[in-house]
């Protein structure tokens, strides 16, 4: 998060700030010796994507010098905003507010900060530090949880958030099979109505946005679903495939980065309770031409233009990895990300064969996608036309027989 400091806003006044809300965090109350003292520190007020405001109240025995905040959005460096210069008073309330658009927090994340107050006697007090919840209060969220699961969604009845807690809890078992990793303790899942609300929320930090984003540190997945016909299918598909990315974190410990786009992708998509009828297609047209993309193109960033063939190249791929090698290959090439290797030579530490020796071999085991009924028939035309020209010529010769006998003649009696 950058390190910019907005413009702080010291009020003397001989009364405590008005009560605020205090969205799940206790007051931060604390004395140091000598007599700081902070009588109020309410959790902050904010637009989402707009604008935040911390406020503090603080008294000392002394003159209180300065006053400043401390954010940390889990980063190893918090985000300083040191205090604007101001007339010292042995009661201050004080105020410190910034754009959210030039600031971004990270959505849905916990966002910690503390105060460091400082008077005249060179007394100095540390409150404790206190979080809160930078959740999108532009919507009114309902709630389910399951297990270590919570569900949040504004559209749609509850069992519409039944279900998907549903979904969520039981794919976990599934994807333990594969990816060995800790579960987290929590895991929240945001649904959003339209793919709009969704892209207004993440846009805002920056976040490419495709189907779903998860955020594996913060154990959060965000995704856009509608409560209609199709929302048991699309959470399927969903879910699974963001919770994938967040358990693939756990496993790598630390080394999430150098976890290849290929084995990443593959293995959330399939993870997926549903299919992609597309992929089998893709994958057929790309033998059929020769125009496979090469793993070592996909150990990074997909191509936008070749988007969905690297998906099925991925899946693909990874389904053939744990086909040949079990879920031990899929293990032993996760433990080789997870210790830092790059993405041809975890393949070659892992399943004793390079990257391009692993794309020959799947390829030559790629199973051909199945015939459709148009095809075969498309296929078995000449053959019925030659088989209705055999079965016909002897109809045809004894017809061109009959026309060629000369009429017979009538005699008169």
């Amino acid at each position: 998060m950058p390190c910019r400091r907005p413009k702080l806003r010291i009020q003397l006044a001989g009364m405590l700030l008005a009560s605020m809300a205090l969205a799940a965090q206790r007051p931060l109350v604390a004395a140091a010796q000598g007599g700081i003292r902070v009588s109020e520190a309410p959790a902050p007020t904010y637009d989402f994507g707009g604008s935040i405001a911390f406020h503090l109240t603080a008294a000392s025995m002394a003159n209180i010098e300065s006053a400043t905040l401390y954010i940390n959005t889990g980063g190893l460096t918090p985000a300083i905003w040191h205090s604007a210069p101001f007339q010292p008073a042995a009661q201050v309330e004080a105020t410190v507010s910034f754009d959210l658009a030039l600031n971004p927090l990270p959505p849905f994340g916990p966002i910690n900060y503390w105060w460091e107050i400082v008077d005249q006697a060179g007394q100095t007090l540390t409150t404790p530090p206190a979080s809160f919840a930078y959740e999108d209060n532009r919507f009114t969220w309902q709630t389910v949880s399951s297990g270590s699961v919570t569900v949040h969604w504004y559209r749609g009845d509850q069992s519409f958030g039944q279900k998907a807690a549903d979904i969520a809890t039981s794919a976990l078992p599934t994807i333990t099979q594969d990816v060995r990793a800790p579960l987290p303790e929590h895991l929240n899942v945001y649904i959003y109505a339209t793919d709009n609300d969704v892209h207004s929320a993440l846009g805002r930090v920056g976040v490419a946005y495709a189907n779903g984003h998860a955020d594996p540190k913060l154990g959060v997945v965000i995704i856009s679903v509608a409560p209609d016909l199709r929302a048991s299918y699309n959470l399927q598909i969903q879910i699974p495939h963001e919770m994938t990315h967040v358990l693939i974190y756990r496993a790598a410990a630390g080394n999430y980065a150098r976890v290849p786009y290929w084995f990443n992708e593959g293995l959330a998509v399939m993870h997926q309770g549903q299919r992609d009828s597309n992929f089998p297609a893709l994958l057929a047209a790309a033998r059929d031409s020769q125009q496979f993309l090469s793993l070592s193109r996909l150990c990074g960033p997909f191509n936008p233009a070749q988007v969905s063939l690297a998906y099925a190249e991925s899946e693909s791929v990874v389904r053939y990895v744990r086909a040949r090698f079990g879920a031990e290959g899929i293990n032993r090439l996760l433990t080789a990300y997870a210790g830092g290797a790059d993405c041809g030579p975890g393949v070659q530490s892992s399943l004793g064969l390079s990257l391009d020796q692993l794309q020959a071999d799947w390829q030559q085991n790629l199973a051909p996608a199945p015939v459709t009924v148009q095809e075969r028939a498309q296929a078995l035309a000449p053959w019925f036309l030659l088989a209705a020209l055999v079965l016909l010529a002897p109809f045809t010769l004894l017809l061109a027989a009959v026309r060629r006998r000369p009429p017979t003649r009538k005699v008169a009696g």
